[in-house]
């Protein structure tokens, strides 16, 4: 990912403006290929962990998560997905699960 989004993206910005800014960048993107960026971008993480563990190096695995990140993001918003929506409906299910696996 290049420079140009921390010119867009500030750190205060909403999960919304993201989303957002992740649509500037990706709109008309296929979903199919967008899938396919997302599941080898988690492959590449779960080799750089590997090496990061290693290492002691955590520089490689966070640019992976941004590329899954941003893969995901694509993918909402290819699907009319709200993240922020999504994120404020799910947060009681999973507490619920959560409190059970305690």
């Amino acid at each position: 990912m290049n420079n140009s989004i921390l010119k867009n993206i500030k750190r205060e910005d909403s999960l919304e403006r993201i989303q957002k800014y992740v649509l500037e960048q990706t709109k008309n993107q296929d979903l199919s290929k967008e899938m396919f960026k997302l599941f080898r971008s988690v492959i590449e993480l779960g080799k750089e962990v590997r090496i990061s563990i290693k290492e002691n190096d955590s520089m490689n695995s966070e640019t992976k998560i941004i590329d899954i990140f941003f893969a995901l993001v694509s993918i909402c918003n290819n699907l009319n997905i709200n993240l922020f929506d999504a994120l404020t409906e799910k947060e009681p299910i999973a507490n619920r699960t959560l409190a059970k696996w305690i």
